[in-house]
């Protein structure tokens, strides 16, 4: 059966990369970009692709109706949505401006929140329906605050929606990308330089050496690789709520629950003491 796709980011990176997997498994596409026309449609898909200018930062929730309205009419469905769009910070946290932590948020959190707000209402009149988040390895790992949050944030947001959605049919998974091979990591799209000098971190200026690393596009994923995995998790019966994508991502995420688990199992007869 034909799926309909909602994707947002889907101009470059691993948002292109899923939209043409789509494209390719026969299936129709919505492709959303900040900019007008941001999209290239190939000739062969001309029918079965709508692109769409989107900026996940407006906090203006009618542009997300009125976008999926136009979605609707032109393909009568919305079958799974794909959050992609977002942006990175390896800042420190103390070095950061609150402001510049609030655009992030308003992109990585809220943004995908107002395109999942807009498209639910969709989903559950169809009683059913596909929320795929792209997070990332970050969401469950030590890091830069603004960014790793941000991410934290995705992972947190995903996990609760399945609960709520699950009764309507709509499922849920958390993608969590390591490393990929796009041009996410380039210097001209990650913020680096603090907005606030602090000395005391000098010792550890490490942000600009992975940039200088992630420029040589030497990353470990493929993200055409990743793209024919969602592809094929979208046609699962039993999708994953979480989903780590490259070598990388599954030891962070053991990492995390070893962590979690040394913690619990080290304090578990304190804690129960605190029971009435």
């Amino acid at each position: 059966m034909q799926k309909v796709w909602f994707i947002t980011g889907a101009g470059k990176g691993i948002g292109n990369a899923i939209a043409m997997a789509a494209l390719d498994a026969g299936d129709c596409v919505i492709a959303t970009t900040r900019k007008a026309n941001g999209f290239l449609i190939p000739d062969k898909y001309k029918s079965s692709t709508l692109s769409l200018q989107l900026d996940v930062s407006d906090a203006d929730e009618n542009i997300y109706y009125s976008v999926v309205e136009k979605s609707i009419k032109q393909f009568g469905r919305i079958d799974i949505l794909v959050n992609n769009a977002g942006y990175g910070c390896i800042t420190n946290f103390e070095e950061t401006s609150e402001k510049n932590i609030k655009n992030m948020f308003e992109v990585n959190v809220f943004g995908m929140m107002r395109v999942t707000r807009a498209v639910l209402p969709i989903m559950r009149k169809q009683q059913n329906g596909h929320i795929f988040n792209i997070s990332s390895g970050a969401g469950y790992s030590a890091g830069p605050v603004p960014y790793h949050t941000s991410k934290f944030a995705v992972t947190g947001f995903s996990t609760s929606l399945a609960f709520e959605v699950e009764p309507f049919g709509i499922k849920v998974t958390n993608v969590a990308p390591g490393l990929f091979r796009t041009g996410f990591y380039n210097k001209s799209t990650w913020k680096t330089v603090p907005d606030i000098h602090i000395d005391d971190y000098d010792c550890n200026r490490w942000q600009t050496a992975f940039i200088e690393n992630a420029n040589k596009h030497e990353q470990p994923g493929d993200p055409d690789k990743l793209a024919k995995l969602i592809i094929e998790v979208s046609s699962s019966e039993n999708p994953p709520l979480h989903l780590p994508v490259g070598a990388d991502t599954p030891e962070v995420i053991d990492a995390l629950c070893a962590k979690l688990k040394k913690d619990t199992d080290t304090w578990r007869s304190k804690a129960s003491e605190t029971v009435f």
